[in-house]
């Protein structure tokens, strides 16, 4: 393996383990955007500051999911492989937009707390009715069905560790009722977020191997005067 392609690989594995603590700690730091309009408004004028952080980390960690789903695809070349690429597709759609209205929905509303508020009412309350402004949060079972296929087309590849690949079917499950910020949305997180960390440090591993494996090294072994 040369060395643009380990560096991609280490990339790729460095955003499976970057972007789930990004959706941890951004969902840590947010304000659920499912509350009642007027205690929305309150809670992000109150927790202002956390709550624009917490919008932009968890954008940042949606928008990672996209290479870690490229990641994912890396562990599964052959057996399983089909699966995993249509549920990383079906997982990257739908982490693009819900990066985006995340980021969109934060600027949004941070702009205008606390000195505009009842501008800021007003923007959530058509927010929460219309469906244009809902669209990008409209594609969220994408994030629910895709890890499914992904993670039944790695237990498919029989992976070196099998319990990124249960873990992250099953840490799916808690993202139905997961809300949007707060001490609970990071927990009900945590468990396909740890799944997918997982999954990068088996990448990261299987990068490790193959560079100790190269042909230069081999070369280097059997030609060591040429070293």
């Amino acid at each position: 393996m040369n060395g643009v392609v380990r560096a991609r690989q280490g990339l790729l594995a460095g955003s499976m383990i970057l972007g789930p603590i990004c959706i941890v700690l951004g969902h840590l730091l947010n304000v659920n955007s499912a509350e009642a309009p007027a205690q929305y408004v309150r809670d992000t004028s109150v927790h202002h500051t956390a709550f624009i952080a917490g919008s932009i980390i968890v954008s940042t960690g949606a928008f990672l999911v996209i290479p870690a789903m490229i990641g994912a695809m890396r562990l599964a070349p052959s057996r399983g492989g089909p699966l995993v690429t249509a549920g990383g597709l079906l997982t990257c759609i739908a982490a693009a937009a819900l990066g985006a209205g995340t980021l969109m929905l934060g600027l949004v509303i941070g702009m205008l707390t606390p000195a505009h508020a009842s501008l800021a009412l007003q923007v959530a309350q058509i927010g929460q009715h219309s469906s244009i402004g809902n669209l990008p949060f409209q594609l969220a079972p994408g994030l629910v069905i895709g890890p499914i296929l992904v993670a039944v087309g790695l237990y498919r590849a029989r992976l070196a560790h099998q319990w990124p690949a249960i873990l992250l079917a099953i840490g799916t499950v808690p993202l139905f009722v997961a809300p949007s910020g707060g001490v609970l949305a990071a927990l009900l997180h945590l468990p396909i977020c740890v799944a997918i960390a997982g999954l990068g440090f088996e990448l990261w591993r299987l990068n490790a191997a193959d560079s100790q494996d190269s042909p230069a090294l081999r070369s280097r072994e059997v030609h060591p005067a040429q070293a």
